[in-house]
């Protein structure tokens, strides 16, 4: 493989086991592109969250090799959550904005995404740690 290849699939195995390192990265990334720290703030937690969701799909399936593909179980979360979402908006405002429920999902899932990616990493820890 060439040097960029190298590079790249070091850097893409460590966000995948580091996902909050994208942060920072893509933070500083963003800000010296466009010089708008709120603009990078905004791309650094969507990057990061994508990472998030990566690296939760990689924990869980090194966990549980035969178990469901954990797309499938964040497919169904965002379908959930939205749903739920859409109908709390119904219900208190009487009115459905789209652009609205798809950002809360997608923000709320960042700090769901990063509880579960805790709790996976600790628990393939513990597990590999009881086979030892």
């Amino acid at each position: 493989m060439t040097i960029v290849a190298n590079v790249w699939s070091y850097l893409w195995g460590t966000l995948t086991v580091i996902p909050f390192l994208g942060f920072p990265i893509a933070y500083f990334l963003l800000y010296a592109w466009k010089r708008d720290k709120r603009l990078a703030g905004r791309w650094a937690i969507n990057i990061t969250n994508l990472l998030l969701i990566r690296s939760v799909v990689v924990a869980y399936s090194e966990i549980w090799p035969e178990a469901m593909s954990a797309w499938w179980w964040i497919a169904c979360f965002y379908l959930v959550f939205i749903s739920l979402l859409g109908w709390m908006q119904v219900k208190w405002k009487g009115k459905l904005s789209l652009r609205k429920i798809g950002f809360s999902a997608w923000r709320l899932s960042f700090l769901l995404f990063g509880l579960i990616y805790v709790v996976l990493i600790t628990t393939g820890i513990v597990k590999t740690m009881s086979v030892v």
